[in-house]
């Protein structure tokens, strides 16, 4: 089991009486890092789940899509969204959420040819940014 950075700091206090400060100011690299490490797993697996929501969504906005006037029949639509999305993750510097996670997306507005939204192609795409941060050991939106 390795030392957490607060086993290390209080090693470091410790033997500050016999080593300069310096080489205690600041963990090694691997086990600073173990946090973004967790974190980022942690974040790529509530985005693949916010991405299954999102799947769902759509299936729920097919089933039941916007029917609009239109200059011969009625325009339909309904929002999907790609399965293609990145995530990034950025510390925040503040301890009661010390990242924030970014997951980036295609929402695609669809156009259909009949009312059962079977014949439908992409009429447009967004680009969407959703920003979540990680507080009290969960994602929040």
């Amino acid at each position: 089991m390795s030392p957490t950075p607060a086993i290390l700091r209080i090693a470091c206090i410790a033997l500050a009486f016999f080593l300069p400060l310096a080489a205690c100011a600041a963990p090694p690299a691997a086990i600073a890092d173990t946090g973004s490490q967790t974190a980022r797993k942690s974040f790529t697996q509530f985005a693949s789940e916010w991405m299954s929501k999102m799947q769902r969504i759509e299936s729920q906005n097919r089933a039941n899509p916007s029917l609009r006037p239109g200059a011969s029949q009625p325009l339909v639509t309904f929002r999907g969204y790609g399965t293609d999305f990145t995530t990034e993750l950025k510390p925040t510097g503040h301890p009661r959420a010390p990242y924030v996670g970014i997951l980036r997306y295609i929402e695609h507005l669809y156009t259909c040819s009949d009312t059962k939204a079977t014949r439908c192609s992409v009429a447009s795409t967004t680009p969407v940014t959703e920003i979540f941060r990680f507080q009290d050991g969960r994602w929040v939106y």
